[in-house]
């Protein structure tokens, strides 16, 4: 009876420690998806057609701050020879040109903002096939972004695998 309840306990223990260590080792890595939007050749890509978007628009923006300024300008110098109502119907239509202005930058802001968003989000989903298909070929069980990583080896980092990949199959965003 005794010897049986050893064998029992025995048994269960074997079998624990066999089952444990069967287990396959897990890897893990991790990478810095930033650095690789900055530094990837479609990362450049969309970082220039911002810039240029941006550029447009603060042309423009400026050209009518110009006219705005110059506008302002005539309108003080006058304000002696023109009547009141006239002078102040030309004050309301200068600020609705300046709201107008204001209305134009903000939109710019946001517009600009919007498409580096959506460029951003589009290079991620090209990017998700790449780290999959990286993740299968180095045996990997679970690649993590390098900001959700407090301590980690070096070893572990495989950013610059992840931007080479990229480089060669992501080859052109276009920012709308």
């Amino acid at each position: 009876m005794i010897f049986r309840k050893i064998y029992k306990y025995l048994s269960v223990i074997i079998l624990l420690t066999i089952t444990t260590h069967t287990h396959g080792e897990i890897k893990i890595a991790y990478f810095d998806l930033n650095f690789v939007m900055l530094k990837s050749k479609v990362g450049i890509s969309i970082s220039k057609q911002i810039t240029s978007i941006k550029k447009n628009g603060i042309t423009k923006l400026n050209k009518m701050e110009e006219a705005l300024n110059d506008k302002d300008k005539k309108l003080i110098s006058q304000k002696n020879i023109l009547s009141k109502e006239e002078f102040a119907k030309q004050v309301k239509n200068l600020r609705k040109e300046a709201l107008e202005y204001q209305n134009l930058r903000q939109k710019l802001i946001k517009d600009s903002n919007d498409q580096l968003i959506k460029a951003q989000s589009q290079f991620v989903q090209k990017l998700q096939p790449i780290l999959a298909k990286y993740s299968e070929s180095n045996d990997l069980s679970l690649i993590l972004q390098k900001k959700m990583v407090v301590i980690g080896k070096t070893e572990l980092d495989v950013t610059k695998d992840i931007l080479e990949l990229a480089n060669k199959e992501i080859k052109d965003i276009k920012v709308k």
